[in-house]
C-alpha cells in the first residue's frame, strides 16, 4: 500500500513517553506526531482508547534451525515462523547462523540470509554461532569478515552440548576479538559438563520418561557457567548477554555481578515465566512438549524472573522459539517422536512467535500484565541497546529488508495444531494483523470486554533512545510497523 494514512486519537508510545496523538504517515513513513485538525490523508483508523506502539523485537528465534549432525531440524521455517511473530506483534526477530557439516560459517550466513529474504514476513537480522573449534580453524577469520562487511554484530557462545561446547580459551579467544571488533558475546550459560554428567546419572538409573529432562539440567549448571563467562569478560574488558535465563540462582549472580558494575545483561523467556516444572511432571510423552535447554524449571524459580524484570536485572524478553511436532509428519525429518521414552532423544524446543510481551501472561491463577513503559523497555528499546546485530540508526546492514506479504498460519506448530507447551496460560491480546505492505503494518487489537488486573503490574524504567518519529522519518531508517492495542488491556 502507498499513499497516506492517519491514526487518529489513540495514545502514542514512544521510548520517553505516553501521550494522546494522531500519526501521520505517508509512503511508509511516519511523518508526524501530533493533533491537526487539517491533515488529510487516504484513509483514516479510529484508535480511541487504543496505544499505538512499535513494533516489537524478538532478539531470540530459531527458524529452520539445524541439529549440529543435520539429522534434524525445527518445523517452522522462516515462513511461518515469521508469520507467528507477527501474530504475536513482533516485527522483527534475530535469528542464529551456525554451519551445517562440512559448510563454512560465510556459506552458512549467505544460505540462511537468502532463506530468510524469500520466506520472512517481517524484518530479520541474525546472530553468529562460535563453533567449538574456532581455535583450531579459520573460524574467527570468517566471524571477522561477516562482522565487518554485513554488520553481524553479536556472537553466540555455547556452554553446553556434546559438539557444541565452547573450551574456556575459545571463550577466552572469543570475547578478546568481540572487544576489539565491538561485538556483543553472547552465552547459552550451561556448565556442560555437570549437565552431561548428570543426564548420565539419570540414565544409569533408568530415570528417562520425558520429565526427567529438567533433572538433567540442574540450576547450578546455569549459575556456574554464568560466573565464569562473566569473569572471563571482566578480565578481558567486554559486556556480556547472558541469553534463556531460567532460574533465580542465574538472576541473583546476574544481579550480583550488575551490583559490582559489571556490564552483564540478560533476557528471559516466556514459558520460564508463565511454566513450572510441575505442569508436566506427571506427564508421560505429553512431557515432550515442555522439553527445551534450559529447562522450564520450578514454579519457585517464577517470582524472582518477574521481579528481575521488573527492576532492570534482566533487560528483555525473547522467545527462543524453536518448534518440534509432537508428531510426526511426512515432511519432516525426526520430530519429538524419535524420543518417546527416552528425553536425551528428543529435540529441545517450544514454540513462542505469539507468546510475546505484548499481551497478559497468566500464571497460577495471576494475571501479569506489561504496561507500555515495560514494553518499551523489554520488547522494543532494551533488546536494540543490548544485542548489537541491530546496529545504530542509518547503519542497517544487518537488519534486512524482506519482502512482505499475506500472513498466514501463525507458525506451523499452531497450523497443525500442536499446541503451545502452556496451553491455556500464554494470552496473546486477540485481535487481526492487518494487510501488509510497503506502509507500515498495522497489529489492530480489539477485545470482546475489559480484562481486569489481578496480579502486580511490571514496571520498570525505559532507556532514552529515538523517539519514534525520529526512528521513521528520514530515509536512512527502516519503516518501523506499528500496533494499535486497547489501552485497557496494558
Amino acid at each position: 500500500m502507498t499513499g497516506s494514512l492517519i491514526i487518529r486519537g489513540g495514545h502514542v508510545v514512544t521510548a520517553a513517553d505516553t501521550f494522546r496523538a494522531d500519526v501521520l504517515i505517508a509512503d511508509g513513513k511516519i511523518v508526524a506526531l501530533g493533533t491537526d485538525d487539517g491533515w488529510t490523508a487516504d484513509r483514516v483508523i479510529d484508535a480511541e482508547g487504543h496505544y499505538i506502539l512499535p513494533g516489537g523485537i524478538d532478539t531470540h528465534t530459531h527458524f529452520e534451525h539445524h541439529n549440529l549432525k543435520g539429522t534434524t531440524r525445527t518445523a517452522d521455517d522462516f515462513k511461518t515462523g515469521s508469520a507467528a511473530s507477527a501474530a504475536g506483534g513482533t516485527t522483527t526477530f534475530v535469528d542464529f547462523v551456525r554451519g551445517l557439516p562440512g559448510e563454512s560459517l560465510i556459506d552458512a550466513f549467505h544460505r540462511r540470509r537468502q532463506a530468510a529474504e524469500q520466506g520472512s514476513m517481517i524484518d530479520f537480522g541474525f546472530h553468529l554461532m562460535v563453533p567449538a573449534t574456532a581455535n583450531s580453524d579459520d573460524s574467527f577469520d570468517q566471524l571477522r569478515h561477516l562482522t565487518e562487511e554485513f554488520g553481524a554484530t553479536s556472537w553466540k557462545f555455547f556452554m553446553a552440548y556434546t559438539g557444541l561446547m565452547v573450551p574456556d580459551d575459545v571463550l577466552i579467544r572469543g570475547f578478546t576479538e568481540a572487544r576489539a571488533l565491538g561485538v556483543l558475546p553472547m552465552v547459552h550459560a550451561e556448565n556442560g559438563h555437570m549437565v552431561n554428567a548428570a543426564v548420565e546419572a539419570l540414565v544409569e538409573q533408568g530415570l528417562t520418561e520425558e520429565h526427567h529432562h529438567m533433572h538433567g539440567h540442574p540450576a547450578a549448571a546455569e549459575r556456574e557457567a554464568i560466573v565464569r563467562a562473566a569473569t572471563i569478560a571482566e578480565w578481558v574488558d567486554t559486556p556480556l548477554f547472558i541469553v534463556h535465563v531460567s532460574s533465580a540462582d542465574g538472576v541473583n549472580e546476574i544481579q550480583a555481578l550488575q551490583n559490582r558494575g559489571r556490564p552483564v545483561f540478560g533476557e528471559t523467556c516466556p514459558h520460564y515465566l508463565v511454566t513450572g516444572y510441575e505442569d508436566y511432571s506427571h506427564a508421560d510423552y505429553e512431557a515432550a512438549k515442555y522439553i527445551c535447554s534450559p529447562p522450564i524449571r520450578e514454579s519457585r524459580h517464577q517470582e524472582p524472573l518477574w521481579n528481575a524484570l521488573a527492576t532492570g536485572v534482566l533487560g528483555s524478553v525473547g522467545t527462543d522459539h524453536a518448534t518440534y511436532t509432537m508428531d510426526q509428519p511426512e515432511d519432516l525429518p525426526p520430530q519429538k517422536p524419535q524420543g518417546r521414552g527416552y528425553f536425551p532423544n528428543v529435540p529441545p524446543g517450544v514454540p513462542g512467535g505469539r507468546g510475546t510481551p505484548h499481551g497478559s501472561l497468566r500464571t497460577g491463577g495471576r494475571a501479569r500484565t506489561f504496561r507500555p513503559e515495560p514494553i518499551r523497555r523489554h520488547d522494543v528499546d532494551q533488546p536494540g541497546q543490548n544485542v548489537r546485530s541491530l546496529p545504530p540508526q542509518g547503519h542497517h546492514r544487518a537488519r534486512f529488508r524482506c519482502r512482505r506479504g499475506h500472513l498466514g498460519s501463525a507458525g506451523r506448530a499452531h497450523h497443525l495444531g500442536r499446541p503451545t507447551p502452556v496451553p491455556g496460560r500464554i494470552h496473546p491480546l486477540r485481535g487481526h494483523v492487518g494487510q501488509r505492505s510497503s506502509a507500515p503494518s498495522l497489529l489492530a487489537r480489539r477485545a470482546d470486554r475489559p480484562r481486569r488486573r489481578t496480579g502486580g503490574d511490571v514496571r520498570a524504567r525505559s532507556l532514552p533512545i529515538a523517539d519514534v518519529a525520529e526512528r521513521t522519518s528520514t530515509d536512512s531508517s527502516p519503516r518501523q510497523p506499528i500496533r494499535i492495542i486497547p489501552t485497557h488491556r496494558l
